[in-house]
């Protein structure tokens, strides 16, 4: 009879009174069943690799027989989730190679047969996944989470177990530096974070979402989703300094808009921002100064390596980007209209460069201005808007010690009154001087409108 032949025999006969019983009272025997068997093992004389090589063989051999008919289904499925575990106990002195092969000898067997033995292929994936990570494998062991079909599972899939695995998957892969698949995985989290009430686990996939966010050059939704983490998580003061650095450095990296204005002068306030290095150059960009190319070296250092990467075919940073496109915003409060030729001396770039970036700016919509390619001359418009906006924040920074005036909202609204008034006033003349031109056309045009 062979070893398989006798562990079936055994099996048969040691859980036939415990089949239809409490599945606790069968994973207490399963367990049993394979520490005896691993002790009576262990008494032999061997060499440690000799003693793996029996174990394994011992472990392969205990699978093999599990899944015969013979054996009952409940009591192979307890026999299998303990032998998961028990190769997952540090205490048994199995390698980490050893371990995956006897992991990936149960799937090879089982992951067939997954409406009978879903519970044991989830198990052994994860366990499969530690060993593999353990070793540096990233990548792999994410695949391995990733196989995992939560939705062909029998019953609806518990959300606190569900949601943890796909927040392990999409680390995994950000370790393997697979950014495509973590972001596919991260999909997978974000459909089911509104069923997720566990605080730590939110706050975690939030980390997560930040960092995919900030990965993929997306830094204006970065910075947001940090600031919002940094407003949440009070408790820990040197987290909240981390995580309001992060914020800050996303939000400086964003390309230049109003809303990374509205986001940076939130991060502004924030009453710890000045104990971080990166306090000076946001405060820059704040209060609307130029910065020099010589004050970007500090705050680069303190950049991950994807956030210093070239742009513009090698030619600068993103860091070096984002201030670039800040000084032309500068610029257009100061300037009504500047030669492309001035503006790129003042910017550090060629004529042809400070074309292309005010063009690309007024195209999406982050700056208004009109550019004469024949003259080569940008006329900005919404110059006294952005005046406006500087003197605002410069207003808010002084509110602690000269609040403002009574009567500025009222000049406010006396100002916006003036302009419809004058608005009014301009098509009542543009109409009456059009009735005294062309009366004829005019006739013809009011009959149309009554």
């Amino acid at each position: 009879m062979s070893q398989v032949d006798q562990l079936v025999s055994e099996l048969s006969s040691q859980f036939r009174g415990e089949a239809g019983g409490a599945a606790g009272g069968l994973e207490a025997l399963a367990r049993s069943f394979l520490e005896a068997k691993l002790v009576a093992l262990s008494n032999g004389s061997s060499s440690t690799e000799q003693q793996e090589a029996h174990q394994k063989r011992l472990l392969f051999d205990i699978i093999d027989a599990s899944i015969v008919d013979q054996v009952g289904l409940a009591t192979s499925t307890a026999v299998l989730q303990e032998l998961v575990c028990l190769v997952d106990r540090p205490e048994h002195g199995l390698s980490m190679s050893a371990q995956q092969e006897i992991l990936l000898h149960l799937l090879s067997k089982i992951q067939q047969r997954q409406m009978a033995y879903d519970g044991v292929i989830t198990g052994t994936r994860k366990a499969l996944a530690k060993a593999l990570a353990a070793e540096e494998k990233w990548d792999e062991a994410a695949r391995q989470l990733q196989s995992i079909r939560f939705e062909q599972s029998q019953g609806a899939p518990n959300i606190d177990s569900v949601f943890p695995v796909y927040i392990w998957t999409t680390q995994l892969f950000l370790q393997a530096e697979n950014l495509e698949q973590a972001v596919l995985s991260l999909n997978r989290a974000a459909a089911n974070i509104m069923q997720v009430s566990d605080v730590e686990q939110i706050m975690q996939y939030r980390f997560i979402q930040a960092r995919v966010l900030s990965l993929t050059h997306k830094y204006i939704e970065a910075a947001i989703i940090y600031n919002n983490i940094f407003q949440t998580n009070t408790r820990d003061a040197a987290g909240q300094l981390e995580v309001l650095g992060q914020a800050i450095n996303c939000a400086v990296l964003a390309a230049a808009s109003p809303q990374k204005m509205r986001v940076l002068s939130g991060l502004h306030r924030e009453k710890l921002a000045p104990t971080l290095p990166s306090f000076g150059l946001m405060e820059k960009m704040v209060l609307k100064r130029l910065i020099k190319p010589t004050e970007l070296e500090q705050f680069s250092q303190q950049l991950e390596k994807h956030q210093r990467e070239l742009v513009a075919g090698g030619k600068t940073t993103l860091l070096g980007s984002a201030v670039r496109e800040h000084n032309v915003f500068v610029l257009s409060a100061l300037y009504t209209s500047i030669r492309f030729e001035n503006l790129g001396r003042l910017l550090g770039i060629d004529t042809e460069e400070a074309e292309l970036m005010c063009a690309r700016m007024i195209a999406e919509g982050r700056m208004k201005g009109r550019i004469d390619q024949i003259a080569g001359i940008i006329t900005f418009e919404g110059a006294r808007e952005v005046k406006e906006v500087s003197a605002a924040i410069s207003m808010k920074r002084q509110a602690a010690v000269q609040p403002p005036p009574m009567h500025f909202r009222e000049t406010v609204h006396a100002r916006w009154d003036g302009r419809i008034g004058n608005l009014c006033q301009s098509i009542e003349d543009a109409v009456d001087m059009l009735i005294e031109r062309q009366p004829v056309y005019a006739r013809t045009l009011f009959r149309r409108v009554a």
